[in-house]
């Protein structure tokens, strides 16, 4: 009997910590259990458990990886989903701007000394 996929982000949605930390790139632990489910995500993405990866994978019907966690390429997808050029791009200028506030703000504070 096939699972739907309704039924997958529900099962990998109770999987997760359910904090909406934020920090797997996703509003929320809902919006990422959509996201694994469409294989927009990889499984491994929450970063407050990335150990519910290995559940997510056995709820996708996915095979376990032969290494461990701590030694994923950063940008290895187990689901063949690469970020495009553009994204990628995109994601560097958001770095950079915030690399560049930062450093903004360091010299704010130097300057009230």
């Amino acid at each position: 009997m096939a699972v739907s996929s309704k039924e997958k982000i529900r099962e990998i949605y109770e999987v997760l910590p359910k904090l909406n930390c934020g920090f797997c790139g996703f509003g929320s632990c809902g919006q990422f259990a959509r996201a694994v489910a469409e294989g927009r995500a990889s499984p491994f993405g929450c970063r407050q458990n990335p150990w519910s990866g290995y559940r997510i994978r056995e709820i996708m019907g996915m095979e376990a990886l032969a290494y461990s966690y701590g030694f994923q390429p950063a940008f290895f997808s187990p689901l063949g989903v690469s970020p495009s050029p553009q994204a990628l791009r995109e994601q560097v200028r958001a770095l950079s701007q915030s690399v560049d506030d930062i450093l903004a703000r360091i010299e704010r504070l130097k300057a009230r000394r």
